[in-house]
């Protein structure tokens, strides 16, 4: 594949700031009564996960790698317990009878629930047990903006194994023969690009059909990178109101609906059928997660085999802005023993050897610093970028209204009128806060 390594974006990603958690005044948090003299020996630990295929395969393998080498004969079970709704749904009918894993994937909306209802633990003591925790040195590699995501009101209600960001995926062939050297920087440019390769089709089009700008689907973590690069947001900045009925939503909205009357952007119903658009040679962009590059690359070798990149998504012409996201870990309250034990499977997945594998792996970015310098060139983003991440709602509910925002984009997208549809969508949205 012939690809440029190109994607410039030179930001600091905070590799001068100071020591993990520096909000905290420099203190620790006291820990819990007893953890210092805990023994893990033995435990078993049953690992709810998502992941499928090759990334599941990688994540048994590293599973089998701690169990055979942690010092404690400690055991992780690791079981695909379906996609992320589905183990959401699952944990909180286990969590009613205290029957819910040791450990699980969540994004931290859900982490957050579960840790309302009784049934994850803090795990801020074992962060910082003298015994099992992470020393200073080890806090100050990892990025500082991931840690926060999972910290709600002093509590982390679970820890990041990897992220991801929502970026730009473009054709740089096309875009050059469109008479253009860079990706668009801002979105009136993004949507002049578009209009521009409807009419132009990519001269090494490997699949016939019609050409197209953008293709995408009706996502909610779309819409928020939208949003966010305007400088908007979903919620207020202490999650009381959510802020959907504003002039980033209208303006994202208005922008995406006029490009697909007028033909330069289409919906596509599924990832598969986006990708094999882009690496086909028929969609000159693509709004995809960077966990995505792999995958990517792949197609785009076996399709049309164009130079292609990634770049920030454009922004309202000021600093970027982007949609940081991704599922954390959270550990079930369980026994002292087996909760320590789950602890230490994360601390162990997040070292710089096993992040390193997974990474390459799976197209997620490593959570430490070191590690991300290494694999810089793999990935070819600056971490840079994380400086400037911006996250979604952390609040309890969020999954549903993720629902409501893409109902109003199909509604909106199909010719409803969007200033009624952003007025009923904030008022069902802030509906779902009240009595928390």
């Amino acid at each position: 594949m012939a690809y440029k390594r190109s994607f410039a974006i030179a930001l600091a990603v905070g590799l001068l700031s100071g020591l993990w958690g520096c909000g905290e005044a420099g203190k620790a948090p006291a820990g819990k009564a007893g953890l210092e003299s805990v023994d893990p020996s033995g435990q078993k630990v049953t690992f709810w996960y998502q992941h499928s295929e090759e990334r599941e395969t990688a994540l048994r393998a590293l599973i089998d790698k701690f169990n055979s080498t942690n010092e404690y004969g400690i055991k992780v079970i690791g079981e695909h317990a379906g996609g992320h709704d589905e183990i959401y749904q699952k944990m909180l009918v286990r969590m009613q009878s205290g029957a819910q894993p040791q450990l699980v994937i969540a994004y931290r909306y859900q982490a957050q629930h579960y840790y309302q209802s009784g049934g994850v633990v803090d795990l801020m003591p074992y962060i910082y047990s003298p015994a099992w925790g992470l020393s200073a040195e080890e806090r100050g590699d990892y990025f500082q903006e991931f840690i926060d995501q999972d910290r709600i009101k002093g509590v982390q209600v679970a820890f990041l194994p990897s992220r991801s960001m929502e970026v730009l995926y473009y054709n740089t062939d096309w875009l050059a023969e469109l008479g253009y050297d860079a990706p668009p920087a801002t979105w009136v440019e993004f949507a002049e690009i578009s209009r521009k390769a409807a009419k132009k089709p990519f001269s090494k089009a490997a699949a016939k059909g019609k050409s197209l700008g953008l293709a995408t689907n009706v996502d909610a973590s779309r819409l928020a990178a939208m949003v966010f690069s305007r400088n908007g947001d979903f919620i207020n900045s202490d999650g009381s109101a959510y802020t959907l009925d504003t002039p980033q939503m209208n303006t994202s909205l208005s922008m995406l609906r006029g490009l697909m009357d007028e033909g330069a952007a289409e919906l596509l119903d599924s990832q598969n059928a986006i990708r094999q658009a882009f690496s086909n040679g028929r969609a000159l962009f693509v709004m995809r997660s960077s966990s995505g590059l792999p995958l990517y690359r792949a197609d785009v070798e076996a399709g049309a085999g164009f130079t292609w990149d990634v770049a920030p998504v454009p922004d309202g012409g000021g600093q970027p802005v982007l949609n940081v996201y991704g599922a954390s870990l959270a550990v079930g309250k369980s026994t002292p023993a087996q909760q320590l034990a789950s602890w230490l499977f994360i601390k162990w997945f997040t070292q710089p050897a096993q992040q390193e594998v997974w990474s390459r792996k799976s197209g997620y970015f490593p959570v430490r610093r070191s590690t991300a310098r290494d694999i810089a060139s793999y990935f070819r983003i600056s971490y840079g970028l994380l400086e400037h991440g911006q996250a979604e709602p952390w609040v309890v509910g969020y999954g549903a209204v993720r629902q409501m925002i893409e109902e109003t984009m199909v509604e909106v997208l199909e010719g409803g009128d969007l200033s009624q549809a952003l007025s009923q969508l904030e008022k069902q949205a802030n509906a779902t806060l009240k009595g928390q």
